[in-house]
């Protein structure tokens, strides 16, 4: 909580990144095969747009889509939604890349999931 009493902003990032992460699950990224493959999302710009506040106990939801992407690089749109009224809290677009950190270079992302959602 910050010094108002809301959730601080910082915290927002976090949960838009947990919210990335689940949405890259169910894309069949599986995050241990990822990690084992020494690839991984790297967010290289983050625009967030607040535009209402969420207080204890305030729980939310989180919208994810991708696009606008890339042989390695793409956009992550996400929303975030207040539970108890369903008012948008948050709207961010993450602007990202597919990292090789062994190689140390982008990694090319599958076909199938550029055509899925360009």
């Amino acid at each position: 909580m910050d010094s108002n009493g809301h959730v601080n902003n910082g915290v927002y990032q976090f949960y838009f990144d947990e919210a990335r992460m689940q949405a890259l699950e169910n894309e069949g990224f599986s995050l241990a095969e990822m990690r084992a493959k020494k690839i991984g999302p790297v967010i290289y710009k983050a625009e967030l747009e607040y535009s209402k506040p969420v207080s204890h106990p305030d729980t939310v939801a989180i919208e994810t889509s991708f696009g606008e992407l890339s042989k390695a690089k793409g956009k992550v749109f996400q929303t975030m939604k207040r539970m108890s009224d369903g008012a948008v809290v948050c709207k961010a677009v993450f602007h990202s890349l597919f990292f090789d950190f062994e190689k140390q270079r982008p990694w090319k992302l599958p076909d199938s999931f550029i055509e899925k959602w360009n």
